[in-house]
């Protein structure tokens, strides 16, 4: 496609080397900033010398104090999350039984998916007597879902486990927070009771936050060295010397002080960590069941920080107030020749920001500007192109495919490799379509696939999924892969509802047919969750994002299986039935273990009523 554009003509004139140079922009804007800048330099030199200390020391106290703000916001956040963990676990249909009757495998069953979604460090369960049933630890160091299962000891003897199982409430309710060690070192825990339909204590639900984890994350919040004192001594968790935390040890007369002084002020301290100066301030930590828990220190360090002056800061503010406005005077009648361009440069980038790949800028002049002008015209074009690309991939490739494409590509490397991950697969056939096609022109079946095909793409896209590829007159889509990983429950979900959708969808379309004497269609649809692997599959000149497996192959086959059950049109498998739950509202019947071509496992099959 041939893209044509108008660009002004430049005219060459005569004009002598030292004219040249002068009209350069760069030359026009910064020799005389470069002069006045030299005056304002040597008059204020000396006046920021003296001043520029006592600055820094006030935001550095300001900025340190700040800090302190966001750590403690920090630790709030972390509260509350540990709360938002714990009721979603508590609440779990069926765990309240499984403690009351300390079946450790339905608790293991039915805790360990929610506590590696939620990316707990610590989660245990505990019976009415405070013994341990169930108990996971995230292993530090690890990915995402590397964990250890072997529970602790002494649980009964923590006083804040006793008050859970006495079911000792106050005003802010029945959960509480308390610092703990364990054989595994610091834990910052949250817990709570987990009561019967009779609301009696059964048990005891955990959730924690090694006390590591916990200062590197208020590390990252307040951008500050973090550490947590519980008693005189070492800190329990640093990341100001966490190799060497005895350096900064409080003595216990210090530690008492610090204590009582952090209710009415902010005490301080400066520190020597490996050859550099920090200074430190202290508050108080208060979590649920214990007030006063310890010290929570921010530390910054003091190396920007010069010694104060006495100068005032109206003398600074006058002298620089003077020559800045002297500055700006010059600058604008020397800058007012050369804006009106810039600014027409700069209407015209908001115009393609704003969409429109049509713009261009005359070129005028042999400066940078019109340099600039020119390169912006080469970038437009250049945009109009990448945008056809861009609009053909969309066309030839689902959405979130494209997408995953084109970051990928935006990122500089494209990988040719695949993931294993549990998703919900959605094959859907005509049936019969070589009798529903036969004495029709090639024409009339190509837009009777187009209008059939319009319509379910768009009810699949309405419930999460993503159509991966076109094989004739079927259709193979996957659900809980792209944008994002979902849960194999809520892929599911999506993927029965989207075949729901499909069949109404269908109907809709047969009332018409019917209407002009056509064969009604009807489709075969299979719907399997399982194992799959998803990637990029090719070479790196010609390849597509693939979802292989035997997961898909089953899905394939269940959507033939209406050959055999023509009152159901719709298939699925066991696991997708028992993720399904009350939702959406369906009722099926169970086929049992079916078989199915090319597979030696027979299929536990359920047909859906649509």
């Amino acid at each position: 496609m041939a893209l044509e554009h108008e660009v002004a003509e430049v005219q060459p004139r005569p004009q002598s080397r030292l004219m040249y140079l002068l009209s350069q922009l760069r030359i026009k804007i910064t020799l005389p900033y470069i002069v006045l800048a030299v005056i304002v330099t040597f008059a204020a030199a000396f006046l920021v010398t003296r001043l520029l200390s006592s600055l820094l020391e006030n935001r550095f106290q300001s900025t340190l104090l700040d800090a302190g703000r966001k750590a403690a916001a920090s630790m709030v956040s972390l509260e509350e999350e540990h709360l938002a963990a714990w009721r979603s676990i508590a609440y779990t249909e069926g765990l309240d039984a499984a403690v009351a009757a300390r079946d450790r495998d339905a608790i293991s069953l039915l805790a360990t998916l929610p506590g590696i979604n939620v990316q707990l460090d610590v989660l245990e369960v505990l019976d009415s007597t405070g013994t341990a049933l169930f108990a996971m630890y995230r292993t530090p160091g690890g990915s995402a879902i590397d964990y250890t299962f072997k529970p602790g000891a002494g649980y009964a003897d923590w006083p804040a486990v006793q008050r859970v199982l006495r079911n000792t409430t106050d005003p802010l309710g029945d959960k509480y927070a308390d610092f703990i060690q364990t054989e595994r070192g610091w834990i910052f825990y949250t817990l709570g009771p987990i009561v019967d339909d009779e609301n009696r204590v059964v048990g005891v639900l955990l959730v924690g936050t090694y006390l590591d984890h916990l200062v590197a994350r208020l590390d990252a919040a307040a951008l500050a060295r973090i550490s947590i004192y519980l008693d005189a001594g070492a800190p329990q968790a640093t990341t100001l010397a966490p190799q060497s935390p005895e350096i900064l040890a409080l003595d216990a007369a210090t530690f008492e002080q610090y204590m009582e002084r952090q209710a009415y002020q902010t005490p301080r301290r400066d520190s020597q960590v490996f050859g550099r100066t920090y200074a430190e301030v202290f508050g108080g930590l208060t979590v649920r069941f214990v007030e006063d828990a310890g010290l929570l220190s921010v530390a910054l360090p003091l190396s920007f920080v010069t010694d104060s002056g006495g100068a005032t800061r109206e003398s600074l503010l006058s002298l620089f107030g003077f020559f800045t406005l002297f500055v700006i005077i010059i600058g604008v009648i020397l800058a007012s020749a050369v804006v009106r361009r810039i600014q027409q440069l700069a209407d015209a980038t908001r115009q393609v920001a704003a969409g429109d790949l049509t713009t261009q800028v005359t070129i005028k002049g042999r400066d940078e500007v019109a340099a600039l002008a020119a390169d912006f015209n080469q970038m437009v074009n250049q945009l109009r192109e990448g945008r056809l690309y861009r609009d053909l991939l969309g066309m030839t490739a689902s959405p979130e495919v494209a997408t995953r494409l084109r970051d990928e590509l935006e990122q500089g490397h494209l990988e040719l490799g695949a993931q294993t991950i549990a998703a919900t697969i959605l094959f859907a056939d005509i049936r019969g379509f070589t009798t529903l096609s036969e004495g029709h022109e090639p024409a009339y079946i190509i837009d009777m696939l187009n209008e059939y095909f319009q319509g379910i793409v768009g009810v699949i896209r309405q419930h999460n999924g993503v159509v991966n590829k076109f094989i004739g007159d079927a259709v193979l889509a996957f659900f809980g892969v792209l944008p994002e990983n979902k849960p194999p429950a809520e892929s599911a979900r999506d993927a029965v509802n989207a075949a729901l959708g499909m069949l109404e969808y269908v109907r809709t379309i047969n009332h018409r047919r019917l209407a002009q004497g056509e064969l009604p269609i009807r489709l075969g649809i299979g719907v399997n969750t399982g194992p799959v692997v998803a990637g990029i599959l090719g070479s790196e000149i010609r390849f597509e994002y693939a979802i292989l497996g035997d997961t898909v192959n089953v899905s394939q086959r269940l959507s033939d299986m209406n050959k055999f059950y023509p009152d159901y049109d719709l298939f699925v498998n066991s696991e997708t039935w028992l993720l399904l739950g009350d939702t959406p509202p369906v009722e099926a019947v169970h086929l049992g273990d079916v078989e199915v071509k090319g597979r030696v496992e027979p299929v536990n099959t359920y047909a859906v009523r649509s």
